[in-house]
């Protein structure tokens, strides 16, 4: 029995998961180097939340390196958006190969900086292959605020489990 991502908003678009050679944690570089200090700050915070996956290895850095899964992180003004965040996936067939998350700052500086915070692990999520969840606590969900829990609960990391299979062998011989 294949197992399923579970409590996914079924109107949400699908995203491509990166790929995964073998049993190693899939790294993913989020680019910093556009970003102010508040920002940069809140990447590496949800960076370092992503990455207690035991699949993923989020990384924040100013630069991504040659090959490396690279997501940029920009800020943009953008007055009169909805939105305070976004993400683009550039995706091959099967794959994501890259993106761009960007940040609305005319909304984001306004807002505490859990509710930010809560808005980068948002757009990470989606970056990482995550789509939006109906549980309206979950920091998944499609509206984030200044009450939302910044931290993935344990369904969002099950989620990326199921996209990504389980940790290498050490887990794989406890089952």
């Amino acid at each position: 029995m294949t197992a399923t991502q579970t409590d996914v908003d079924p109107k949400d678009s699908p995203e491509k998961p990166w790929r995964r050679e073998g049993d190693a944690k899939v790294r993913v570089v989020f680019e910093t180097h556009a970003l102010s200090d508040r920002y940069r700050q809140m990447v590496t915070r949800a960076a370092d939340i992503w990455s207690a996956s035991p699949c993923i290895a989020a990384v924040a850095a100013d630069r991504c390196a040659e090959g490396d899964n690279c997501v940029r992180v920009v800020e943009q003004k953008a007055d009169g958006r909805s939105t305070d965040g976004e993400f683009k996936g550039k995706d091959g067939k099967k794959y994501r190969h890259g993106g761009k998350i960007t940040l609305y700052t005319a909304l984001l500086d306004r807002n505490t900086d859990q509710g930010a915070l809560a808005t980068v692990v948002h757009e990470m999520g989606h970056a990482l292959g995550l789509v939006h969840r109906l549980d309206t606590a979950s920091v998944m969900n499609s509206h984030t605020d200044q009450h939302t829990n910044p931290i993935p609960d344990a369904t969002d990391f099950a989620n990326l489990a199921v996209i990504y299979g389980r940790e290498g062998p050490a887990q794989s011989a406890l089952a």
